[in-house]
């Protein structure tokens, strides 16, 4: 059974607005960080060249841009809270991922979002969409949920 990935954070100051807010911008950002350590925690990385597994030259020069990133803004969080950010996959397809986001700050839900990448490869300079490498798919497939 596929599972969700969890990870917190602190508000820092420097992410809130006037209104002693976390910016909705910084939502975005946790997302990406959760997403982030997801990836790490599967011995992977958005920048392959960053792992070992780099070191098989079918994986030099992947790169993951993103192509629609969603937030929902539910309830605010402010400067110290602890945001946890649970994460899963709800679709993987050929050449590319769109990972589900749910904040909180305990039992409270503060946002949700997506965010969808493509896998592509470095060719003269350009990205070029490729298929995901089996081994990577083989990977995230434990976080997904249909």
């Amino acid at each position: 059974m596929a599972t969700e990935f969890s990870w917190e954070r602190r508000v820092e100051f420097c992410e809130t607005d006037a209104a002693g807010i976390v910016h909705f911008s910084s939502l975005v950002i946790y997302m990406e960080q959760a997403e982030h350590a997801l990836l790490r925690s599967l011995g992977l990385s958005v920048a392959l060249s960053a792992t070992a597994a780099a070191s098989d030259s079918t994986w030099n020069d992947v790169s993951w841009p993103r192509v629609r990133v969603e937030c929902n803004f539910l309830s605010p969080a402010k400067f110290e809270d602890i945001v946890s950010i649970n994460v899963f996959l709800s679709a993987l397809g050929e050449k590319s991922v769109t990972y589900q986001h749910r904040l909180f700050i305990g039992s409270r839900p503060i946002a949700s979002g997506s965010m969808t990448s493509v896998c592509c490869k470095r060719v003269n300079g350009a990205l070029v969409g490729q298929a995901i490498p089996t081994q990577i798919r083989d990977t995230l497939s434990t976080y997904l949920k249909s």
